[in-house]
């Protein structure tokens, strides 16, 4: 058709598929979005949110004009004003900041609202290093997995998922890939129709533990005591790979130690599992082969997070898993792709021994540093107001009056309305950029199929204009796209060996060199310091028997639901399945607590409170409430369930602990019951409004 374009796109959403897209413009106007057919993981399926992503692109909500405040903060009133005064302004303002406090008074905050590498980092690391701004560490998601997996393996590289249909035993532990990496779950059926076992360990009775049978539901947090209790079986049965420690591995008597604390009667103390299923999977896991562990990123988001994450790791390495194709421990690939992040992110602007600022701690930041105080916090690629933890010390810190708070951004999202000013971000269809995963292997070059919507800009191009407006000198601040994927690429490792930007051009997915059939660690070098797998326990006070805590006697978990990526789709009303923020609880928790199913409660924690609609559901074990998050704050009188957790980090990495809150619930006072604004009365969810309850989601989703 005339004027029609079809780009080859890649979904910028932080998810474990990257999937490809087919994008169809016509007249300067997206059409069609489906998954692209030839790309060998999407296979030409797309999930749930992302078959209305059109709703999205022109949604009502998109900004699309530089917008200035002219109400108070928080009130989310606004005024359209051009580039040029909004740059003028901000760039005076950061001046006098930098001139009078110092670099570090600028505090950015990011993390992967679009996983594009131009998006995600890049031109924004060079700005910052610039003006010497205080470096975020982005440890919100992944932080405690990556340090364990880094200290135990050396990197982050897992078996090629391609390769799961060779598996014959299958351990999914703490994933839920039926919500969130639903391109996993054709060739998880491949293996279980060739006679495949597939296990699941989560507290929750997910979508996935549904769909394969052998369901350990063990308690929430208590991961550690199982997988060093089935390492202990594994060893004083004498069912563990001799010959494979002997060869590739250190620590095993340290590692012993840690794990004989763990007898099967302690475990099934702590796990509520009983006797005969952990036995039955250590028998499996000693005599099936090939197996691969396929672990979640949701089980190292609590206190004990690493040690969770090396635990399970043990379990690939006592085994002698990583002999086999297909074999070993899959949880990130991240590492398979060597891109040059010291060229793409200009490492040398970078001023030695900048100011540190953890993520988690986004409200310490803004509320209790000093020497210099936060001043300036811009914000991209990410809503802090809905997603960061302790979320009534972030919305304290961005009332300050003093805080210049500049967001880029794509909707009027919780923490746009909080800024002094907002500037339009593109949508990843309106842009160039350069796609890795951290599942699969596929490079993939993210093509425009329109210009960007109104006066919308790219990341890469808010930094260069950021950059403008301060008066800053130096090329690397000013690089075309085209130039910043060139460095991104500039790489001699054999693993990247012919992939450019003129070839992805030509073929814009491509996988990297490293074939399927490479057992990772066997076949490849073993990057720790000793040139060894890592048994030895990590550096930190090692996981004992759970506290008992009678005021606050609930966890919470708070996983991404099947509709949404966290926050992104908060606003997209045909991926909204729930009008009210919903707690789902099990029936006997229910019973105990003198609650109804519909019933509305405050959930409260040490942190603070937000309101909910209780649900009776047997996706949570009794002691566990869950609440998919995270929705707008809008949509629960101003808070969403970030109010309860809490910005305490992880035992190593610094991560989030959000799975490990505790909580009670509370009933409302009638007066206190949301009112529906449509009826003018308060709202009383009965079984027949709600309905069945929706599709089990998990607790893996990536995120805070």
């Amino acid at each position: 058709m005339e004027n029609t374009v079809v780009a080859h796109g890649v979904c910028p959403h932080d998810c474990y598929d990257t999937c490809g897209l087919e994008v169809t413009a016509q007249d300067g106007v997206i059409r069609q979005i489906r998954g692209e057919r030839r790309h060998p993981v999407t296979r030409g399926f797309l999930c749930f949110k992302v078959n209305h992503y059109l709703d999205r692109v022109y949604h009502p909500d998109r900004v699309l004009h530089p917008l200035r405040r002219v109400g108070a903060k928080g009130s989310g009133r606004f005024e359209r004003i051009s580039w040029e005064e909004a740059m003028g302004e901000i760039g005076e303002r950061l001046r006098a900041i930098v001139i009078e406090s110092g670099g570090e008074a600028v505090l950015p905050y990011s993390f992967a609202g679009n996983m594009g590498l131009l998006s995600r980092t890049g031109m924004d690391r060079r700005f910052f290093h610039s003006i010497g701004a205080s470096a975020l560490e982005r440890t919100i998601c992944t932080a405690a997995a990556e340090a364990a997996l880094t200290r135990v393996y050396g990197q982050r590289l897992g078996p090629d998922p391609e390769t799961l249909p060779y598996g014959r035993l299958i351990l999914l532990w703490g994933t839920n890939p039926a919500s969130t990496n639903v391109h996993e779950l054709p060739w998880l059926d491949q293996a279980r129709d060739a006679g495949a076992e597939v296990w699941t360990v989560d507290p929750l009775r997910t979508e996935t533990a549904r769909r394969y049978r052998n369901h350990l539901a063990l308690k929430t947090n208590t991961d550690v005591a199982l997988a060093l209790c089935l390492g202990r079986g594994l060893i004083e049965s004498g069912r563990h790979d001799r010959e494979f420690l002997d060869q590739y591995a250190q620590g095993f008597e340290r590692y012993y130690e840690r794990a004989r604390l763990w007898t099967l009667k302690r475990t099934v103390e702590v796990t509520g599992l009983e006797p005969r299923v952990i036995e039955a999977l250590t028998d499996r896991l000693a005599a099936i082969r090939p197996l691969v562990i396929r672990s979640g990123f949701g089980v190292q988001r609590q206190d004990h997070g690493a040690e969770a994450v090396w635990a399970i790791s043990a379990l690939s390495i006592l085994t002698g898993s990583h002999r086999d194709v297909g074999g070993g421990h899959l949880l990130s690939n991240s590492d398979a792709f060597p891109i040059n992040k010291g060229k793409l992110e200009g490492h040398h602007l970078l001023s030695q021994g900048v100011r540190r600022v953890n993520m988690v701690e986004l409200g310490l930041a803004l509320t209790a540093l000093g020497d210099p105080p936060v001043r300036a916090l811009i914000s991209y690629n990410s809503n802090p107001a809905a997603t960061a933890p302790d979320q009534s010390t972030v919305l304290r810190g961005l009332a300050r009056e003093d805080l210049l708070t500049v967001v880029h951004e794509q909707m009027m999202t919780d923490t746009a309305r909080w800024a002094d000013f907002v500037l339009p971000a593109a949508m990843g269809m309106e842009s160039l950029d350069l796609h890795v995963s951290y599942w699969h292997r596929y490079v993939q070059l993210n093509q425009p199929a329109t210009p960007p919507a109104g006066e919308s800009v790219s990341n890469a191009e808010f930094f260069r204009r950021l950059a403008r407006s301060m008066g800053l000198h130096g090329p690397e601040l000013y690089a075309s796209d085209e130039d910043l994927i060139g460095d991104a690429l500039d790489s001699d490792h054999p693993w990247l060996d012919g992939i450019t930007l003129e070839s992805l051009k030509r073929n814009p997915v491509q996988k990297v060199r490293l074939d399927a059939h490479v057992r990772p660690f066997v076949d490849t070098p073993i990057q720790t310091p000793s040139g060894r797998l890592c048994l030895e326990p990590l550096p930190v006070g090692g996981f004992s028997d759970p506290e008992v805590d009678s005021d606050y006697p609930l966890y919470l978990i708070s996983p991404s639901a099947r509709e949404t990526i966290k926050s992104s789709f908060g606003n997209i009303a045909s991926v909204q399945k729930r009008r009210w923020p919903e707690l789902l609880v099990a029936p006997e928790d229910l019973h105990w607590l003198n609650l109804a199913h519909g019933d509305w409660v405050w959930l409260e924690s040490r942190n603070g409170r937000t309101p909910m609609v209780a649900l009776e559901s047997t996706v949570p074990q009794s002691g566990t409430v869950v609440s998919y998050a995270v929705r707008w704050n809008g949509q629960g009188q101003g808070t969403n369930v970030n109010q309860v957790t809490s910005a305490r980090l992880s035992d190593m990495g610094g991560g989030a602990t959000f799975y490990s809150v505790r909580v009670r619930l509370v009933a409302m006072a009638e007066e206190e019951i949301p009112h529906d604004e449509a009826r003018s009365a308060p709202v009383r969810l009965c079984s027949s409004e709600l309905g069945p309850v929706g599709p089990v989601h998990d607790n893996e989703a990536r995120g805070g």
